[in-house]
């Protein structure tokens, strides 16, 4: 069946075309919150400049309620806009609308065109210009008091590109999400209307099919590898991308895009360069970008894209040659990052080299993540009193005065014993640590510093303390979202002080053979080891049903063996004594063992 759709491709390409309502090569939808309730679409297109007869000035729009809307163009010269045209027979277009909705939900906004461009080959063989061009974007209100508001995320990089037969082919659609939300990647079939696929589509690699045809989306990047074509032509590809809030789905883009594959004897550039990089807000970003080319007479264009470039607190910048130039080619990014920078999600920036001056030009992308996080805060200090620990910490922290409110706050976090772990600069938090989060927001000053005091302390533990500062957007009704922890403190440790007695010898002076009770007395030392009556308290209900102190062997303790626990009931209470020697009456003699 696949070898015959082949035949037919080809022997579709090799005719002479006679098409005349050929128009839409690629496009997406963005959405932008503007209001409680209200939203505005840009419908971005690339369409095919030569076929005038199908240029859309107007198209329709509709927003998932029942409702519709005729959108005019909106770049480009002339009265109505023409739209701006590109290289290799190509127009760039937007047309853009807002809209209101009576109530919170999930919209779908959609755009139905009623013609591709013809000679797709892997869209309904061969007339594909027959196929409508479909694209939406699924859009969910967030609660504007609670939940903040929500954008889709930009494309930044052109949904069209060139490839040739036997080449590796990339692609990466740079999707940037101004809410922090996270964003994953999903190839779908493209579609012709609300639901509806188009006809008789193939994936790239079921054109001739075989181990040197492969294609993929990486989920997480957003990379398309496509190793490699096997059959000229013009085809079309569709993707998802999702945008995930706290667990959940609240917008997904589709982008349908198209992909020249010719049957050239050229070589793509490569671009060589790291693949990611951690870093603390307010320190520099800087390395190397090189473009290489096998082609000796080819030339190189260097570019790059991303939302580090276009960042409206301390934008990067790439310094690389604005015009062609032979192999090699290098530039140099840097960046000052700032706190406002400060994001769970890592900054995407690709770079993209192309080379040669004639049809068909390729490219090579290398994506690199860039992962910009909070400082730790500094000069953690712990001080132990009677019942509480009390932290202090350095203020200003650096990046308290945060544009928008973006600093929330610091969270306190405690364990039991020391956990002195090096600091990752790719894993802020403290989530699997052993670490307990005593407090989630705090601001508290005393005296020029931050503060917060631990009360729920027992004595005789070993308490371990870190700081986190915490980053968020925040919702109009003042309720934060996308919480960003920062690097945790330094550790800092504290015990209460130990005004205990230690009951260290037990000495039985008289028993009553009758009843087995005895006169004791047991030696006492304000030490280094020492027993908290209310633990041993707690150890004794557990074993013997009631609270009390015993020695010997704990039957219904198999846990404690040969633990030496004391029971009875001191003369003296333990606050009042004064001298080393503790009168103790009521212990049970029998089957005691003393040391």
């Amino acid at each position: 069946m696949k070898h015959k759709l082949l035949l037919s491709l080809l022997v579709f390409l090799a005719a002479p075309s006679a098409l005349f309502a050929t128009h839409n090569r690629a496009g997406e939808i963005h959405i932008e919150q503007i209001g409680p309730l209200t939203i505005r679409a840009t419908i971005i297109t690339w369409t095919k400049a030569s076929s005038v007869n199908a240029d859309r000035d107007t198209l329709d729009i509709f927003w998932g309620d029942g409702i519709s809307q005729k959108v005019r163009r909106s770049n480009g010269n002339g009265n109505p806009p023409q739209g701006f045209p590109l290289a290799n027979d190509i127009k760039y277009n937007t047309y853009i609308a807002e809209h209101t909705y009576p109530g919170p939900d999930s919209f779908v906004i959609s755009m139905t065109d009623q013609n591709r461009i013809g000679g797709i080959i892997n869209v309904n063989p061969p007339a594909s210009d027959n196929v409508p061009f479909h694209i939406q974007t699924t859009y969910v209100f967030q609660d504007a008091q609670f939940g903040g508001t929500n954008h889709t995320p930009y494309l930044l990089q052109p949904p069209i590109d060139n490839a040739c037969v036997g080449k590796p082919y990339k692609h990466n659609p740079n999707a940037s999400d101004i809410d922090g939300d996270s964003l994953s990647y999903e190839l779908i079939v493209p579609m012709q209307g609300p639901g509806v696929n188009v006809p008789n589509y193939a994936f790239p690699n079921e054109i001739m099919p075989g181990i040197n045809n492969s294609f993929q989306l990486d989920p997480v990047s957003g990379d398309i590898l496509w190793q490699s074509p096997q059959v000229p032509g013009i085809y079309n590809i569709a993707f998802t991308i999702i945008s995930w809030r706290k667990g959940k789905i609240i917008d997904i883009t589709i982008r349908d895009m198209q992909i020249f594959v010719a049957a050239c004897d050229n070589n793509p550039p490569a671009v060589q360069t790291i693949d990611k990089i951690c870093v603390v807000a307010g320190n520099d970003v800087t390395f190397g970008v090189t473009a290489t080319d096998i082609d000796s007479t080819d030339v190189i264009l260097l570019t790059a894209l991303g939302a580090p470039l276009t960042s409206p607190f301390s934008p990067a910048t790439f310094m690389a040659p604005t015009e062609w130039k032979k192999s090699p080619v290098s530039g140099t990014f840097h960046w000052t990052t700032a706190c406002e920078h400060i994001s769970n999600q890592p900054y995407s920036v690709v770079f993209k080299a192309t080379d040669s001056l004639t049809t068909p030009q390729l490219a090579d992308l290398h994506t690199v993540s860039i992962k910009v996080v909070g400082p730790s805060p500094e000069d953690l200090q712990a001080d132990a009193a009677l019942g509480n620990i009390e932290l202090r910490w350095a203020k200003p922290y650096v990046c308290e005065g945060a544009a928008n409110n973006y600093f929330l706050g610091f969270s306190v976090w405690r364990r039991q014993g020391s956990n002195p772990f090096v600091l990752d600069t790719c894993d802020p938090g403290l989530e699997g640590k052993g670490y307990t989060q005593l407090t989630a927001i705090t601001k508290t000053v005393q005296n020029g510093r931050y503060y917060f005091k631990d009360t729920q302390v027992e004595r005789g533990f070993t308490y371990c303390y870190r700081v986190l500062a915490k980053f968020a957007r925040v919702s109009a009704g003042g309720y934060p979202y996308n919480i960003v922890e920062s690097l945790a403190s330094e550790e800092v440790c504290a015990q209460l002080p130990r005004d205990l007695p230690l009951i260290t010898n037990v000495s039985v002076e008289a028993t009553d053979v009758a009843t087995g009770r005895s006169e004791s007395h047991g030696q006492n030392q304000w030490g280094a080891i020492w027993i908290l009556s209310s633990i041993m308290a707690r150890i004794a209900t557990s074993c013997f049903g009631r609270p009390g102190l015993r020695a010997g062997f704990l039957p219904n303790c198999p846990a404690l063996p040969l633990s030496l626990i004391l029971f009875g009931r001191p003369t003296t209470p333990f606050m009042s004594l004064t001298k080393t020697s503790i009168p103790w009456t009521g212990l049970i003699a029998t089957k005691l063992i003393f040391t």
